[in-house]
């Protein structure tokens, strides 16, 4: 089952478990509720009874000071921990950290990217793409987009930097 947290106790599981993904998600978000239901019926069964993987929710809403700090401006969000470090991808594109939106077969491209995690040794760290769609940063499937009518009266998360 995915475990919804607060900001705040992140770290202490990112430091508890091998592999940590979060699922920055939105209760208004439409594309987050599939997410949803794509970890609960897809992903969690294969990884049950895995002690060294989490998968928890953050809800952007309820934490947007850390969502913020992390840049989150598009949901869904999943970024992935590794031993207690935020992983960075090494994709054609750049690094990336996250994947941004819905993809179609989703569930396989979290199934893969836990699958390398797993198999990769103790203290190394990714050096390709591991399965992180290239088009994941074009936040074409977000909430944000999709739902700016609906909710503008809602806070907007803006980033840091202009050039994320």
């Amino acid at each position: 089952m995915v475990h919804e947290i607060m900001a705040d106790e992140l770290e202490e599981l990112i430091h508890s478990k091998k592999i940590v993904i979060v699922d920055f998600s939105a209760t208004w978000c439409g594309p987050c509720k599939n997410l949803g239901t794509i970890l609960e019926t897809k992903v969690i069964p294969t990884i049950e009874g895995d002690e060294d993987i989490e998968i928890v929710k953050i809800d952007i809403d309820q934490n947007k000071e850390f969502a913020k700090d992390l840049q989150v401006m598009s949901v869904p969000t999943v970024m992935f921990f590794l031993e207690g470090k935020r992983l960075v991808f090494q994709t054609e594109k750049g690094p990336q950290d996250r994947i941004v939106g819905l993809f179609p077969q989703m569930d396989q491209i979290l199934l893969n990217v836990i699958e390398n995690l797993k198999n990769m040794p103790e203290g190394s760290a990714p050096t390709g793409s591991e399965g992180i769609p290239e088009e994941s940063c074009a936040d074409e499937t977000s909430c944000e987009e999709m739902n700016s009518e609906e909710n503008s009266d809602s806070e907007e998360l803006t980033p840091a930097e202009e050039d994320q």
